[in-house]
């Protein structure tokens, strides 16, 4: 009975928490929200998580940069970590930015010039646009074929140009 109880009340807890609604969003100064214009810089960014391969989860991490334009293009790069395997990854791609400070992210990713995933990624904008989480919704590979993933990740801005 005793385990019943803690168990409810533990469940009771973390509903109570994820249901106290969206954390606030400031949003970017002086615009009522975001643009790409306001979004637009330069930031640092890691994320970390796990992809579920056909032999079983490998974990995923990552550490980066990237430049977002007032046109919402993105580029940079990225050392990546697959299963314990590190490798340094180009990004391109773009952002699309609502008025909420939530933002899409489509991104072809490279090594040695080759195309090795396209990521699609929901992020939030937060603390006037300095700072940024998302999580990945979708991964596609180069045979068309979806990598099933759980990632998340967060970033810091560096610059505004």
């Amino acid at each position: 009975m005793t385990r019943k109880l803690t168990t409810l009340a533990f469940v009771a807890i973390v509903f109570a928490a994820l249901s106290n609604g969206r954390p606030s969003v400031a949003l970017a100064s002086g615009t009522g929200g975001c643009t790409q214009a306001s979004i637009a810089g330069s930031f640092g960014f890691s994320y970390n998580g796990v992809g579920i391969l056909p032999t079983g989860p490998v974990p995923i991490a990552a550490l980066g940069r990237f430049h977002l334009d007032s046109a919402g293009n993105v580029s940079g790069s990225e050392t990546n970590s697959l299963a314990g395997v590190a490798a340094f990854q180009t990004v391109t791609g773009t952002i699309a930015v609502h008025s909420d400070c939530s933002a899409l992210l489509v991104a072809n990713v490279y090594q040695g010039g080759q195309l090795v995933r396209m990521s699609v990624v929901r992020l939030q904008y937060e603390n006037n646009a300095n700072d940024v989480q998302g999580i990945f919704t979708k991964v596609t590979l180069p045979d068309n074929s979806t990598l099933p993933v759980v990632i998340t990740i967060t970033g810091k801005r560096t610059s505004d140009s």
